[in-house]
């Protein structure tokens, strides 16, 4: 019961300092240059809920796991506001990703000193290094349609997921290529996109992997 109201008690510091400032870091990523927004900024309100779901599934599926909670929580957080971002501007900011890399090394580094797992630090580094060589080499096909966003975003959800294991590394990664692959289609279907439209790939990323943490991560 110890570890549950820690757990609770992390996850309800998260959304306290999330809450407040999601929708001024939402809205104030501008679109490129020459563009405008695709769509408004997500109010406050509607923000706030949708951090509060995903924090609140992230904790349910890692309770008994309290140490690896503040990586995980500080991930779903950011995710949110980077779906959010790139749904309304098409772009995974540098200014959020980038930092987020020795945020989360610094956060996994704490969590294998407290659970004594070296192992799964080495792993998660290596993870996150494969996943982003593995898009960075899809990035340079010809038609891929993924952004350089995509591929630095990779790393950082490549390396949550090597946390966990390789099977799950596995499981988000495919999982996020195929929601990209089947909202592409449907848009397609529906004539709301064109075969040389952009699509924003990040909310799949980020969903798959929040499958894959989901349903391994306890």
């Amino acid at each position: 019961m110890a570890g549950v109201g820690l757990s609770a008690l992390i996850a309800l510091v998260a959304l306290g300092v999330a809450v407040p400032v999601g929708r001024r870091v939402v809205a104030g990523v501008p679109p490129p240059a020459g563009h405008e927004p695709r769509h408004a900024a997500p109010g406050t309100a509607a923000l706030g809920i949708g951090t509060a779901v995903v924090v609140a599934a992230v904790t349910a599926a890692l309770y008994r796991h309290p140490g690896w909670l503040p990586a995980y929580l500080y991930l779903s957080v950011v995710g949110v506001w980077l779906a959010a971002v790139d749904v309304r501007v098409h772009r995974l900011p540098d200014h959020l990703v980038l930092p987020s890399y020795p945020v989360l090394a610094a956060l996994f580094g704490i969590a294998a000193l407290v659970d004594d797992a070296p192992v799964r630090l080495l792993r998660a580094a290596i993870a996150g290094a494969a996943c982003w060589l593995a898009f960075l080499a899809l990035y340079r096909l010809p038609g891929a349609g993924l952004g350089r966003g995509d591929v630095k975003l990779v790393g950082l959800l490549g390396g949550a997921l090597g946390w966990l294991g390789w099977p799950n590394v596995v499981f988000g990664m495919f999982a996020g290529v195929v929601l990209g692959g089947v909202a592409a289609l449907v848009l397609l279907a529906a004539r709301r996109a064109g075969w040389h439209d952009r699509l924003a790939y990040g909310p799949f990323l980020l969903a798959g992997t929040l499958l894959a943490v989901l349903v391994g991560g306890g």
